[in-house]
Formats: C-alpha cells, structure tokens, sequence
C-alpha cells in the first residue's frame, strides 16, 4: 500500500506530514509527500519521495498573502494561488487510481477531494489546528469574524452560515465546481469548510481533545491523535545553549517567527524590559538585526532546537503557531502569545482557556508587554496549568503512530479494489 500525502502550506502545515510520513515508511509503507518546491529538500532528507504540485512562483504565492494581514482581499489573492493546485492534484492522484493507495490530504487539498468524489479511493483529511473545523456550539476565534458565545445556539448557526457562504463559499466554490463538472461529476458543492472539504472516511485531528473538545457539529468520523511532536523533541541542545542556560536563571525564549507585526523595534523593547526585571532572555529569529550591546543576561541566535530547549526555560514569548504552542505546553512552561494571523488567534484563546498562557493584542506597548512578562515569572496559577499539560503529554511519537494506524485501517482488508466512479 503506498500512501500519496497532499500537503499544501505553510511550513507548520507540512512538517506534521513529514512526520507522518516518517511513522508510516517505518511501518514498512512507501509514502510519497506531493507538495510546494520549497519543501523538496526538506521531505527528501527525511527519506520521504516528493513530487511538486506547482511552480515555484505559485507555491510561494500560496504560502503568504499578496495583501497585507487583514486586507478585505488578502484571502482572495491566496486563493487564487491555492485554486491554481486544484487540478493538478487531481491529476497526480488520478494517475495512480489503480494502485493500492490511501490519500491523506491536508486542509488546502481539494483537488484529492475531487479525486475522492469521482474514483472512490481511500481518503483521509487532516486538521493540523482546530481553528479551520466550524462550530456554531464552540464557533473558532478569527480576527474579523466573530460569532459571539453568549447568543442562542440558533442565532450562531445562522451566523455561521452565512460567514462561511461570504467569506469561503463565494470565492472557494465556484473554481471547485469548475473542476468537478470538467470531471464529470454532477451537481454543485456547499458549505466548502464546515462539511464538504472533510473526507468521509475520517478526519485526523493533530491535536489532543483536552486542546480541543470535540464538537458535536464537527465532521464525522473523527479522530484525535494528540500533537505530533517527534521530530522536534529528538534535537540537542549545542554547547553555546548549555553554557548560557547554567550561567544563571532559567530564560524566557522569544521566537515571534517571520510575522510582518514584529518590526525591528520589537526585540529592542524586550530586552529592555528584561534588563529592568532582572530577567534573562534567549532571542530567536531568522534576518533580524542584532542586538546592540547585548547583555550577558542575553542570548540571540538565528535557530534553536525548541523541543530540547523549551523544557529548560521559564516561558515563551511567540505568535501562536500550533507546532510551537504544542511543543511549550509539552515542556509545560508558560506562554505569551501575540496572535498576526491564520489560526494563531483561536490557538491563543484556547491556551487563555486553558490557563497556559496570556494573549496580547498588537501592536504592542511597553506597558503591556511588561506586565505579562511579570505574570509569565510569577503567576502560580499558570504554572500549576502548565504542570498539568505536561502530564497530559504522551510520549513523542504517539501521535503520529496512532494517526498511521488509522491511516492503515482506512485500506480495505483484501485485494486492492477495482475504482469505480462515485455516484
């Protein structure tokens, strides 16, 4: 049985594949990771086979908007990169129709949706962050659309509905239903992200249910696996980490990533803060101008392996990602999260729910910054919080092996199946 991985994003979006895809070939399976070019390095060294879906052009088109964060067209102009993978994907998948494969796509995979609809294969769909799965009972928190908690159920419902029909069905599905009635396949497609996209052999949910509780309007069947972090937590820490982290007490971590938000007045103002709280402080960033005199108390580096770092440290200042906020939660240290954009809002309010963590709102001011940095050292609510996730933690590579073991389960038991064509 070979798997065909469609994964389509950001690199917080492919490297869970990776993952998988390493649990899978070591269960004896050839995996092959259909992605964006600049991954290709990536995948291969991690022993998997790639195969790009698009130009370079467009895959870096697909991974970061045109517009600037919160433009009314920002979603609009992604789209347009995003729809121009719909048929080639198809066509990848629809060439090896006849073999022994399962298809495991990621949330931007719909052309092996179309594939599904029109031959049948196995197909699993996997949500790397609850933030794309729509709940009118627990709605997802976005920056411009909010569907408050406290009105009727119905009233949310309806809500729902209609931002998913203005904001993805409108613009999502007439390309889909192009590319489905160019295949042959009747009728038309709705409610694109609350059921359609959803493959109806199972969704994987990269995450754990004490993150996220299921939903009861969430798709069907579904299956939690828990945070895959097993090619994150294997690194080790180099000479120049251990040295600073025995040097005095435990640092706070700053890693904001590449958002546009975290100009370069950001790390100035932190470190300034630190120095007047006594605190120390690791600065991590890729293109980022150093620090002027920078203190002992102080240490920036472009990379640090998180997973072997994080346990060693008293907290961690970043935007929100999935992969990092799991890899601090599993670390058990406590957060500051300044949410720019994508899912890192609903990942932020559910760390708050959690007691985990602290979300900012940007831009930021020193104020503000330097309050939660006290509440990060200080606050023992926090930390007891933090304690409890740790526990929750399994070890490394569960989640992936129980995700490839649903995977395995998704091939029929007997001989390869003759594809049909789906009614």
């Amino acid at each position: 049985m070979r798997i065909i991985m469609i994964a389509i994003g950001s690199e917080g979006d492919v490297r869970p594949f990776i993952s998988l895809g390493k649990a899978l070939v070591r269960r004896g399976h050839p995996v092959t990771v259909c992605s964006l070019p600049a991954f290709a390095t990536t995948i291969e060294h991690n022993g998997l086979e790639f195969a790009a879906i698009c130009d370079e052009t467009t895959g870096n088109a697909a991974m970061s908007d045109s517009k600037p964060r919160g433009s009314r067209t920002s979603f609009s102009a992604r789209w347009k990169a995003l729809s121009g993978m719909l048929e080639p994907v198809y066509e990848y998948i629809a060439a090896r129709r006849h073999d022994d494969i399962v298809v495991v796509g990621s949330l931007w995979a719909l052309g092996a949706r179309v594939a599904q609809e029109k031959f049948g294969m196995p197909y699993l769909s996997v949500q790397v962050s609850p933030a794309t799965l729509i709940s009118a009972h627990l709605p997802p928190v976005h920056p411009r659309f909010k569907v408050p908690q406290g009105i009727p159920l119905v009233m949310r419902k309806m809500l729902c509905r209609t931002i998913e029909y203005l904001k993805m069905d409108r613009i999502c599905a007439p390309q889909i239903n192009a590319l489905r009635h160019k295949k042959g396949l009747q009728g038309t497609v709705k409610h694109v992200f609350s059921q359609w996209m959803h493959a109806p052999d199972g969704v994987i949910c990269l995450f754990p249910e004490w993150f996220a509780p299921v939903q009861q309007d969430w798709p069907q069947p579904l299956h939690m696996t828990g945070f895959p972090l097993s090619e994150r937590t294997d690194e080790s820490l180099d000479d120049e980490l251990q040295a600073f982290l025995r040097a005095g007490q435990p640092p706070i971590v700053f890693a904001p990533g590449a958002a546009r938000q975290f100009d370069e007045h950001f790390y100035p103002l932190a470190l300034s803060i630190l120095q007047k709280l006594g605190a120390r402080g690791i600065f991590l960033g890729e293109h980022r101008a150093p620090l002027k005199r920078l203190p002992l108390s102080a240490l920036q580096r472009e990379h640090a392996p998180m997973g072997a770092l994080l346990p060693h440290t008293a907290g961690l200042v970043h935007s929100g990602a999935i992969g990092t906020m799991s890899l601090a939660l599993a670390a058990g240290v406590g957060q500051i999260v300044m949410p720019a954009a994508h899912d890192q809002f609903d990942n932020a309010e559910r760390l708050v729910r959690m007691g985990c963590g602290i979300k900012l709102s940007l831009p930021l001011d020193e104020a503000r910054l330097r309050d939660a940095l006290i509440d990060l050292l200080e606050d023992a609510r926090m930390v007891a919080a933090c304690a409890r996730t740790r526990q929750l933690s399994p070890p490394a590579t569960l989640a992936c092996e129980h995700a490839a073991s649903i995977i395995e389960r998704c091939r029929p038991p007997t001989k390869p199946r003759l594809l049909r064509t789906a009614s």
